[in-house]
């Protein structure tokens, strides 16, 4: 969600290490719609989206159902070993470390031939 290949690379490979099914592995992207994760997954990953695209904001939802199977010391390991990840994926990607050394893919297309800005904004004057 950071956005650094190196990390989610290095995460993707933890995982196969560890013996994680390859099917939960490849779903890690579109986790929220797959279903090959069970309750505690789907909560645990839900809250690593509120600390690393919310910078931390989380519903008290999603707090209270990880409080249904991990104490305190569980959820403060887990939001402090999420958030040193994330940070190592802003650093990856600023220095252009490992896999994130590469161009940001998202760039802009290039306009057609004779097209004129001021014929975008046009409609917009009336």
């Amino acid at each position: 969600m950071k956005g650094s290949q190196f990390v989610f690379s290095q995460h993707c490979r933890g995982d196969a290490g560890a013996g994680r099914p390859e099917e939960k592995i490849a779903a890690i992207p579109h986790w929220t719609v797959s279903d090959v994760y069970d309750e505690k997954e789907r909560a645990v990953l839900a809250y690593a989206d509120c600390l690393t695209l919310g910078d931390g904001r989380t519903p008290t939802e999603v707090f209270e159902k990880l409080r249904t199977f991990w104490g305190d010391e569980e959820i403060f390991e887990f939001t402090y070993i999420t958030t040193l990840y994330a940070m190592h994926a802003v650093i990856t990607r600023a220095l252009r470390m490992e896999f994130d050394n590469r161009e940001d893919p998202i760039v802009e297309v290039a306009a057609p031939e004779g097209f004129n800005a001021t014929d975008f904004l046009s409609g917009a004057r009336r």
